[in-house]
């Protein structure tokens, strides 16, 4: 008998086996998922919470005597935890076909659907048209699509006409500003999945001093913000979200107003050149939206190479009542008795023609 079950750490090993049977390229974050599920086993007892304590990426797998056949992981998306991503969702090779994936898929819906959660996401592969299947068949709808680059290490910038002055690093009361500017970038539909927050764009305050210095002090906050700004309107017009999950590995996303679209360029030009002379070099992805379409173009004219196109499906998870309210409508109304009707006669016309009622 199959039982889906947390991840705990006795099954570590099993898992990363698991993963090597991943057929389709995976997104930048999925690189790093093993040294997170050997967290999320060692932090076993968070499956005994409700998910919005959780601390680690929630993984659940399907195993029988003994052995994982399967294995799904989500994780929230914003500080809300009103969101949550479906990261991976694989299934041993020689147990495909039993239906597995679609078990897990359901289980983690109805479980995180069963404490208030209503929206979930995943990215999948366009060249991966099963797994495009099942998440549709689970009530997954097509929203936007997405294009991962990366950045060659022998890529010319053209910095002689960037204007260094109109770019700069993100300081704490930008915070509402990059929420706003996000707020406006994504789509209705997006918007009300992602429900963003203000904390989702935190800034902590950091020194300039050296780029050597600047660099060792990103790296320690792994999150940071480039960013420009309007100073006529005091509005930020652009922003670059860089993540960097080690040393050597950096994932970058740009938000660009669409009524300052001109400045993509630019504002791509100047974080890889801030970053190359920094020293932040290995490997650096970007991720660009479909809406976005003053990004994509300027990524392509500046030639970044593409890994990969993904479509980002969503889902909208709404529990239905366990018993359901029968509406009753009362027959019988009670009204107050209607009084006598009354007539009122102006005393000036009696007076002028007193037999005019006769």
């Amino acid at each position: 008998m199959i039982k889906i079950q947390p991840l705990f750490a006795t099954d570590s090993t099993q898992v990363r086996a698991l993963l090597r049977y991943q057929e389709e390229p995976v997104p930048y974050e999925s690189f790093c998922a093993e040294e997170r599920y050997l967290i999320t086993g060692l932090a076993f007892w968070q499956h005994w919470l409700p998910c919005h304590l959780h601390v680690s990426p929630s993984v659940y797998i399907a195993k029988e005597d003994g052995l994982i056949l399967g294995l799904i992981s989500l994780h929230p998306i914003g500080r809300s935890k009103s969101c949550w991503q479906v990261d991976h969702l694989v299934v041993h090779p020689n147990h495909r076909g039993r239906g597995i994936a679609q078990e897990l898929l359901r289980f983690a819906c109805a479980l995180f659907g069963s404490q208030g959660i209503s929206h979930f996401i995943a990215e999948v592969s366009d060249r991966n048209p099963a797994a495009l299947s099942l998440l549709g068949s689970c009530g997954f709808r097509r929203s936007a699509r997405i294009t991962h680059y990366q950045v060659p290490s022998d890529l010319k910038l053209q910095t002689a006409e960037i204007n260094s002055e109109a770019f700069r690093l993100a300081l704490p009361e930008d915070q509402i500003g990059l929420y706003q500017l996000h707020e406006d970038i994504l789509p209705a539909d997006i918007r009300l999945t992602f429900q963003h927050t203000p904390l989702d764009f935190r800034v902590f305050p950091i020194k300039v001093e050296s780029l050597d210095t600047l660099a060792r002090r990103l790296l320690r906050r792994r999150s940071w913000f480039w960013v420009s700004q309007d100073q006529e309107r005091k509005v930020i017009t652009s922003a670059c979200r860089v993540t960097a999950h080690r040393e050597g590995d950096y994932h970058l996303e740009f938000a660009v107003h669409p009524g300052f679209a001109h400045t993509a360029p630019d504002m791509i030009n100047f974080v890889l050149s801030i970053m190359r002379r920094a020293g932040m070099k290995g490997m650096v992805v970007v991720k660009a939206y479909d809406f976005q379409k003053s990004v994509v173009e300027a990524l392509e004219a500046a030639g970044l190479e593409r890994l990969g196109d993904f479509s980002l499906l969503t889902r909208d998870y709404w529990m239905r009542a366990k018993k359901p309210r029968k509406l009753s409508l009362e027959t019988s109304v009670n009204l107050p008795a209607l009084g006598n009707p009354a007539i009122n006669i102006n005393r000036e016309i009696t007076d002028i023609w007193p037999g005019s009622l006769n």
